[in-house]
């Protein structure tokens, strides 16, 4: 059996295996369905009894092949740098980016395998366009930003100009003590009257 072969037989098996999950997982919250071997003396999944969860065994397993390889027939291989990158056999090896990967990093990393003809295998071809795009709207979104904040702050200026103004205006049209008309005779002495009672007013 070739290796192309293999990973057909192995697609063909797989599509039929069950997901095997841990016993009582289904019963009980606190256990998680994560895979454990039954253990117990009494269990009937450990025993395989009819109409209990199947156990791992080694039927299910792969062809060993093509055993811990890609669909795509290539080994995946962890990858986080450039020069990762170039240690690959890009006939043989697949890239598999790390999650930790920024998004710029990880565009970096598309683009240089891209020139090195090495495959993705946990990236579509489509990321690269996507993390593109992404980029440009947040772009985008920072300039309009800017533009506004820019356009706040210069209307904030022109109306503070424009209340200075206004201030400077009034100040102006108010009448001054050199500018205002002077008292004529009969008011002179109609305020001095005044001031004469107040004084005789209080004095009694």
């Amino acid at each position: 059996m070739d290796k192309k072969q293999a990973l057909e037989h192995r697609r063909v098996r797989k599509a039929k295996k069950p997901v095997f999950h841990r016993q009582d997982s289904h019963k009980k919250a606190k256990l998680s369905p994560s895979w454990r071997k039954p253990r117990g003396y009494q269990s009937k999944m450990r025993l395989n009894k009819r109409g209990y969860s199947r156990t791992i065994s080694q039927g299910y397993g792969s062809p060993t092949a093509v055993e811990g390889l890609h669909k795509s027939g290539l080994l995946p291989v962890p990858v986080s740098t450039a020069a990762q990158l170039d240690a690959l056999d890009a006939k043989t090896q697949g890239a598999v980016l790390a999650a930790g990967l920024g998004a710029k990093r990880r565009e970096q990393l598309l683009e240089y395998a891209a020139k090195k003809s090495v495959t993705v295998l946990n990236l579509d071809s489509a990321a690269l366009v996507r993390i593109k795009e992404r980029f440009a709207a947040q772009k985008k979104a920072r300039t309009e930003k800017r533009t506004s904040k820019a356009k706040k702050a210069e209307k904030k200026t022109l109306e503070q100009k424009a209340k200075a103004e206004q201030a400077k205006t009034a100040k102006a049209a108010e009448p001054t003590d050199a500018t205002a008309p002077e008292p004529s005779e009969e008011e002179k002495e109609k305020a001095f009257e005044d001031e004469k009672q107040k004084v005789l007013t209080k004095k009694m």
